[in-house]
């Protein structure tokens, strides 16, 4: 796509690959695993999330899903430049999934400029959080439809 290319570090999550699927593939479940002061003036639908991210007001929308092994994300309503993020699960074990991340953008001059050098400290930041996050949040006999319960 674009002039910046990002790729995340590796992280193993103990939750399977279908269950870190499920909560990525609708964006309103990605909302319910924000802290409470985080949601505020969010908004998503299934396949949209828009807010303000740093002062800037972005949004995201999924455009592709591969079950249990991806999801793609692009730029959405009033984002300052195109970018595309792409998450992948690969299943390791029944209940281990490696999880990274890659973020492609098209920035002009100025954006690359102000961001640019920090896309990495970007994506690494959002990796070790999830990682964080994800830290025994996940039961691994967990399927699909339970987390989709437990998250509505």
């Amino acid at each position: 796509m674009g002039n910046t290319q990002v790729k995340g570090k590796v992280i193993q999550v103990k939750a399977p690959a279908h269950a870190l699927y499920s909560i990525f593939s609708d964006m309103n479940n990605i909302v319910k695993h924000l802290p409470q002061e985080k949601r505020k003036g969010v908004k998503t639908t299934e396949d949209t999330l828009e807010g303000t991210f740093q002062g800037f007001s972005m949004g995201l929308k999924i455009v592709e899903r591969e079950p249990f092994s991806s999801v793609i994300y692009e730029q959405f309503g009033n984002s300052p430049f195109k970018f595309r993020l792409i998450l992948f699960f690969d299943a390791t074990d029944v209940a281990v999934t490696d999880f990274h991340l890659e973020l492609d953008a098209e920035l002009n001059f100025m954006m690359k400029t102000l961001i640019g050098g920090k896309m990495q400290e970007l994506v690494d930041k959002i990796t070790d959080g999830l990682s964080v996050a994800f830290e025994g949040k996940v039961p691994p006999d967990m399927d699909p439809e339970e987390i989709s319960k437990m998250y509505s």
